[in-house]
């Protein structure tokens, strides 16, 4: 592959063209995969970035529906995954054996990933913030899901966690049904 170099407006000497050796990409096979506490610690990340979210969207939400809201629906699901995020860190510390897993500069730094690239509920209509609850907490689903079956691929699904996996993916779609009602 030949590439120009600098047009030569800004004074400097120009080169007709310079060559570059062009490296192929990895295979995907030849990439390194996760660890289990790799894939566990990930699914913290999205889960506390999750918890944070809801617990904004419990303390601003408005409108006529508040009351319902404010308690029902984004109190009941803050406060629930805040107990469960206790349990998967300390199931994931047990099953694998890395207290890495419990570090709460890398939780932060991992939720800080996810929330960076969602909306934030503040300065939003009240059915604005239920849409977007309903497009993340579906996304948690799916997360929790997929980590389930990448931990299960590799062999590393204890029967615990596979439990309390399902557990809590199960508990996440009940929060899709309150959201689906909330949007109707």
């Amino acid at each position: 592959m030949r590439l120009k170099e600098c047009c030569g407006s800004c004074g400097a000497e120009i080169e007709d063209s310079v060559e570059v050796e062009v490296v192929a990409a990895p295979e995907l096979d030849e990439l390194i995969p996760p660890t289990p506490q790799e894939i566990i610690s990930a699914y913290i990340g999205f889960v506390r970035a999750y918890h944070l979210w809801m617990h904004g969207a419990h303390n601003i939400t408005k409108g006529p529906g508040f009351a319902g809201d404010h308690t029902e629906l984004y109190g009941k699901i803050y406060t629930e995954v805040q107990d469960s995020i206790d349990a998967v860190i300390e199931k994931g510390v047990g099953v694998y054996q890395d207290e890495g897993i419990a570090c709460p500069m890398k939780i932060t730094a991992d939720a800080t990933l996810i929330l960076d690239n969602w909306e934030s509920p503040s300065q939003q209509a009240a059915e604005r913030i239920a849409d977007l609850a309903l497009v993340y907490t579906t996304q948690l689903v799916k997360i929790g899901e997929g980590t389930a079956a990448l931990l299960d691929e590799m062999g590393v699904l204890s029967y615990g966690m596979d439990n309390m996996l399902g557990g809590l993916v199960d508990t996440h779609e009940n929060y899709v049904y309150l959201l689906q009602q909330r949007a109707k």
